[in-house]
């Protein structure tokens, strides 16, 4: 056993090494032994401070040219490099052109950057090369540091891609030497080896979320002002009132004030002129400044931490904290529905299942871009999946109490250990009021989450009507409203002192791309948002970081909202395709009650994309607001075609859904990448 263990680590590692210096290193090892040959002083044209852009043209090369190592180095007004992207447009002439053509274009950020070894594929000798070097960035001078051709590419061996490529090695030994990864008898021998797979599962998947968000250097600092707004809010609190201005917007405020339409947002940036982004995103009503994101990230996280430390709370700390939420949630709320309707489901699977509904519905594509946007999705989502967690576990025990859950027959073949003691009604009760305090703040978080309260309906209408008791059934319909009016209270009474109305949460008066008073409902506008969000194709490319941003083409004529899409949900992630295999577990889905559990997410995520469409626009972290409600019904196929398999089937499928699972996590990474300004550090860091 401990041989087999020590192979499980020594073979992947060998191979990864050999990857590492026979693949990513050829350049190197067939470049062995040459040394660079200068090329000729280049004629520069361009300045930089005006243009951005700068040109080096290297005349009468006359060579052959294997590879060449260009590399400039900018310099920003107070004398210091420029880390900002830079962009090498090459072109050249050769015994095929005699007229310089474009060859392609690459980027870097230092002048070491191994992608500043290029190879050229020229008709025959270079005669003329060009180089134009571009920047984003405003850069005063430069430095050429290296312009030479033919030598021998440096040797890098890169902890992180040979980690990665380890990481893939392992797993296909995991799944090529574990034929029986599917049977739980082997995962109940130990009682503690199922908490420690849950507990290292986790702790590596918050840690991996840890390090994306702290890898864009957004970890513990504020971004733009408007991405403040909690905790300028925070402190407003503090202070007993609800509006986020200060005396030093009192101009910027009177501007405002008196605009024929502060919403109109041509008009606006015009009348503030330099304070633009002093109100971007904020709800303008009767002279103040206010926050119509959900108040109860505040009320948890940045208020306390403002009280008690007299600072303001990092955004991004705050989204790190919401994830882990998310993850822990997704982990307990399939274990609730694994016990109560696939009890012999297959360990393994639990957790392929569970690490993907916790980081392939919005957490790890929005990981290297933590935004104040996306606080109040990821808390919401976080309190759904708790919710439901509680409500499945409490109707598991409701179940038992009525004399309908069946005594498993050997209990080494589930997948949980069922209960052994009969439940309270004490049990039960408290499970429905936690479980409905979660699913109410979402409330106060992000209002479209409320579709979850839905759910209800599969999970008790069953025990509803078998109960024979209706005090009981009374009583935990009770227990089940009490905290949505001890939220709503409390909610409506914050938007009636701000905006007149208890149902008012302000989102009208934003101040953003479009008037939100005037946007109204558009049935026009739903194909786009439904194409956008749902079928679009992702578009893939051979070049790193593969996923890139869907091109946009809006049928509606009028005003759209949008911003850059990596592809609909149904195209861009292979596990929701399982959702077309319905037909082959209509029978299990029947049986187990499970119908309605199926379909009614599907119709609340069509609703949720409906009116995300209509309210604010084609935005690509709004797929947080549905992506769960769609990997739900897929996750009760995949569960049902896994319990009902025969052994061996059984072994293939639950091997598939694990490399499902490290592809639908890969997926979700590259949109990570492609989504933030980090796709050229990346690149770099695995080079």
């Amino acid at each position: 056993m401990r041989k087999q263990k020590l192979y499980a680590v020594l073979i992947p590692l060998a191979i990864a090494l050999m990857i590492e210096i026979f693949v990513f290193n050829f350049s190197a090892l067939t470049s062995l032994g040459k040394s660079w040959t200068p090329l000729p002083a280049p004629e520069i044209t361009g300045n930089l401070e005006t243009d951005k852009k700068i040109t080096l043209r290297f005349c009468g090369v006359n060579q052959e040219i294997q590879r060449f190592h260009i590399a400039v180095e900018l310099f920003g007004g107070d004398g210091q490099p420029s880390r900002y992207a830079k962009t090498l447009q090459i072109r050249y002439s050769d015994e095929g052109n005699a007229y310089p053509y474009t060859a392609g274009s690459v980027e870097y950020s230092t002048a070491d950057s191994v992608t500043c070894y290029l190879q050229p594929n020229s008709y025959g000798k270079v005669h003329d090369l060009e180089v134009a070097v571009q920047t984003e960035a405003s850069c005063k001078t430069y430095r050429l540091v290296a312009a030479e051709i033919n030598g021998n590419v440096p040797f890098r061996v890169s902890p992180l891609r040979l980690f990665i490529v380890f990481l893939l090695m392992a797993l296909g030994w995991l799944l090529r030497h574990s034929p029986r990864l599917q049977d739980n008898r082997i995962w109940n021998r130990d009682s503690r080896l199922k908490a420690r797979s849950v507990a290292g599962i986790l702790i590596v998947n918050i840690l991996l979320i840890f390090c994306m968000e702290a890898s864009n250097g957004s970890m513990f600092y504020p971004a733009w002002v408007h991405h403040s707004q909690y905790q300028r809010l925070a402190q407003a609190l503090s202070e007993g009132r609800t509006w986020i201005d200060t005396p030093e917007q009192a101009e910027t405020m009177r501007r405002l004030s008196e605009m024929e339409n502060p919403y109109d947002t041509g008009a606006r940036d015009n009348v503030l002129q330099g304070k633009r982004n002093e109100v971007w995103d904020m709800a303008f009503y009767r002279g103040h400044l206010y926050v119509y994101f959900g108040v109860v990230p505040v009320l948890l996280t940045y208020l306390p931490f403002y009280l008690l430390m007299g600072m303001d709370l990092s955004t991004a700390f705050v989204a790190w904290i919401a994830y882990s939420l998310i993850l822990i949630g997704a982990f307990f709320c399939l274990r609730a529905l694994v016990r109560r309707y696939f009890p012999k489901l297959p360990f393994a699977a639990y957790l392929a299942l569970s690490v993907l509904l916790g980081n392939c519905t919005g957490v790890l594509t929005f990981a290297m871009s933590p935004s104040f946007y996306t606080v109040p999705i990821a808390y919401g989502l976080a309190f759904a999946l708790l919710a439901l967690a509680l409500w499945i576990s409490a109707a598991e025990r409701w179940e038992i109490l009525l004399g309908r859950h069946a005594a498993p027959t050997d209990p080494d073949l589930l997948c949980f250990v069922p209960l052994s003691a009969t439940p309270s009604s004490t049990e039960i009760g408290w499970r429905i009021v936690l479980g409905s305090l979660f699913a109410a703040l979402v409330a106060g978080c992000r209002p479209q989450f409320l579709v979850f309260t839905a759910l209800a309906l599969p999970i008790f209408l069953p025990l509803m009507r078998s109960e024979s008791r209706r005090r009981v059934t009374l009583r935990r319909m009770l227990l089940f409203s009490l905290p949505y009016l001890a939220v709503a209270i409390p909610l409506m009474y914050y938007n009636y002192i701000r905006f007149g109305s208890p149902f008012d949460f302000g989102a009208n008066y934003n101040l953003t791309t479009n008037d939100m008073t005037r946007r109204g409902l558009k049935l026009a506008r739903l194909p786009d948002g439904l194409f956008s969000y749902l079928f679009a194709l992702p578009n893939i490319r051979p070049k790193f970081p593969f996923w890139y941003a869907v091109p946009f083409s809006a049928n509606y004529l009028g005003k759209t909202i949008h911003e850059k899409m990596f592809g609909g949900a149904l195209a861009t992630f292979p596990f929701l395709w399982l959702l077309f295999a319905v037909r082959r577990v209509r029978g299990t889905l029947r049986e187990k009650k499970l119908r309605l559990f199926f379909w009614l997410p599907l119709a609340l995520a069509v609703l949720v994309v409906m009116a995300d469409t209509e309210m604010a626009g084609i935005l690509w972290r709004y797929t947080g607001d549905y992506l769960m409600l769609l990997y739900l019904p897929a996750a009760l196929v995949a569960c049902a075609i896994l319990e009902k398999a025969e052994d061996r089937r059984q072994a293939r499928l639950t091997r598939a859904l694990i490399l499902a699972t490290a592809a639908s996590l890969l997926i979700c990474i590259l949109i990570a990448v492609a989504d933030s300004h980090m796709s050229l550090t990346v690149l770099e860091m695995l080079s």
